[in-house]
């Protein structure tokens, strides 16, 4: 009778311990991983700046430059896996994206150039609350971004405040909304 018990502690002893990424993995890369099956590789490019790979199901997806881990850069689209680099879409400019504050909890800011790009918009955040993906509990605070070239459409984010990086949870726009669970995370080695 002892057997399978001793068995069984031995076994948990020798499986590979879980540790929840922190910001000390964004450089090698945090993963997110979503009901649906796609995938989202976080990168620290730069202090400030993330790159955010995101892979769907069916392979394709887009690699996303953002600054504070949120504000949208550029976009390169990816076909089977593959990135396509003479698509890539630039949504503002770095000085632009600048003038988009750290986001902060229970605040609202608007992008300094508001009334001049496409890029600029405001933003509003709920307050901090702990929130658990894949067994991991991270720091967290809505943020909703709306931006000045199409008031129609907004963003919501899951803001991981400890990690640096936002996590796309909703898209409404004047044709329907879309909502994303993320249900896994890990770091890679």
């Amino acid at each position: 009778m002892k057997l399978p018990i001793y068995s069984t502690c031995l076994a948990l002893l020798a499986a590979p311990a879980f540790a929840c990424p922190t910001i000390d993995d964004l450089g090698k890369g945090i993963e997110f991983r979503t009901d649906g099956g796609d995938i989202e590789l976080h990168r620290q490019l730069r202090p400030g700046w993330v790159t955010t790979t995101v892979t769907f199901s069916d392979g394709d997806g887009s690699v996303l430059e953002l600054y504070q881990g949120m504000y949208l850069l550029s976009s390169i689209p990816m076909e089977k896996g593959l990135p396509k680099p003479g698509d890539r879409e630039d949504y503002a400019t770095p000085a632009e994206l600048k003038q988009w504050m750290r986001p902060v909890p229970n605040n609202a800011w608007v992008n300094a150039w508001v009334n001049e790009t496409p890029g600029g918009g405001k933003a509003t955040s709920g307050l901090m609350e702990t929130i658990t993906i894949g067994g991991c509990a991270y720091n967290s605070f809505k943020v909703i971004i709306q931006f000045n070239d199409d008031d129609t459409y907004k963003e919501t984010y899951d803001y991981l405040s400890d990690l640096g990086v936002g996590l796309l949870i909703k898209t409404e726009a004047s044709d329907g909304t879309d909502n994303y669970v993320y249900t896994g995370v890990r770091a890679l080695p």
